[in-house]
């Protein structure tokens, strides 16, 4: 794991609405959005637990996709907080930084799959693997999450 100084901290503090996942700087604002046609950015929130339990934490996966060259990176973690309140509190041993192994693009659908790149820190039952699967049109993501499918809301493009 990579030490943090405090020239570094500092740094990240200042650069505004952003949380550090795994080591890379992800904003806090939600998005969703077509940088060029074979780049994409996004992100996918859902609140846990699931209906009809009240959700206290927000599980998200965002990142940026170039479909050209199927390469991007992804980050998943867990936030304290409702989706709809959700703080840049990341809950400790939860934030993933994910490298993309391959893309598949169909019409308004794409399908993203990544691999974790620190397997260390995996919970039990957590697979160094992800899917998602992002329907553009429903404005809706599908991911696993500790073995279970769970539907997630896109964000919009700000």
């Amino acid at each position: 794991m990579k030490t943090l100084d405090r020239r570094d901290f500092l740094k990240m503090a200042g650069a505004g609405s952003a949380v550090v996942v795994a080591g890379v700087a992800m904003p806090v604002a939600g998005y969703f959005g077509w940088i060029n046609k074979d780049s994409l950015r996004f992100r996918a929130v859902t609140g846990m637990p699931k209906a009809p339990l009240p959700s206290y934490a927000s599980y998200v996966i965002e990142g940026q996709v170039d479909l050209g060259s199927r390469t991007g990176q992804l980050a998943k973690s867990i936030h304290a907080g409702a989706p709809d309140a959700m703080s840049g509190v990341v809950f400790p041993g939860t934030a993933r930084s994910l490298r993309v192994t391959d893309v598949n693009r169909t019409g308004k659908k794409v399908v993203i799959s990544g691999e974790i790149t620190d397997r260390m820190g995996l919970l039990a039952g957590e697979s160094p693997t992800l899917t998602i699967e992002i329907d553009q049109s429903a404005g809706l993501a599908q991911a696993d999450f500790l073995g279970s499918k769970v539907v997630m809301r896109l964000d919009a493009h700000d």
